[in-house]
Parts: structure tokens; sequence; C-alpha cells
């Protein structure tokens, strides 16, 4: 019994990292508003997963390195970001396996990003 136990957690240690991996991006508030959370989802699922930014928020200019959960046969992501109250604004298909950075704009009710 203590063999097979110590075998199951053996397996599920080796096969975690495999199952979610983590990668570092920078988040750039270039939007004339403070952003209060970020959010991703597997593109076009609408599963947000938790507020990137957790109790922060991200005020304009500032910028804040994240670690990001990710599938790595995923690539691609939706961006959802708050910035006042319900307001909120998706960027679709972010590849966030390559993005190194993400500068995310709003301006009179327009929202975009950009991608390095």
């Amino acid at each position: 019994m203590r063999r097979t136990l110590a075998i199951l957690i053996l397996i599920l240690a080796l096969a975690s990292p495999a199952l979610a991996a983590e990668k570092r991006i920078v988040f750039v508030n270039s939007a004339d508003q403070q952003i209060k959370r970020i959010h991703l989802a597997p593109a076009g699922s609408g599963k947000w997963g938790a507020n990137l930014l957790d109790k922060w928020k991200l005020k304009p200019g500032k910028r804040v390195d994240i670690d990001v959960p990710h599938d790595e046969g995923d690539c691609k992501w939706d961006v959802k970001y708050v910035v006042r109250g319900r307001m909120f604004y998706t960027i679709k298909d972010v590849d966030i396996c390559k993005a190194v950075e993400i500068n995310l704009f709003l301006k009179n009710g327009e929202a975009w990003a950009n991608v390095k």
C-alpha cells in the first residue's frame, strides 16, 4: 500500500509541470485609466481565469511582470482588462507563447494591445 501511494505521488509530481506551465509576461498600462484587473481565457472560451493583478491596480504608464499560467500547446488566449466598476475590454487571440510584453491601450473608449 505504501509503495502504491509513493508511486502515485511521484507520478503526480512529474505530471504537474506538464499540465500547466507558467510564462513571465510584462503587462504595460498604456491606457488613459487605471487597470483594476487582468484576466485570461483560452481564445473564444469565455472561461476567464483569476485576476492576474491579484489585489493590486496598474496605474497609467506603469508595468508589471506576471507569471501567466497556460497550457504549452494552447497559445491563443483572450485578454480582458477591467478599468472601472464592471467596464472591461477584451483583446482576442493573443499569442501567449510568443508574447514577452503586452501593452494595453485605451483611448476614447477604444481598446487595443501591442504584443511584443
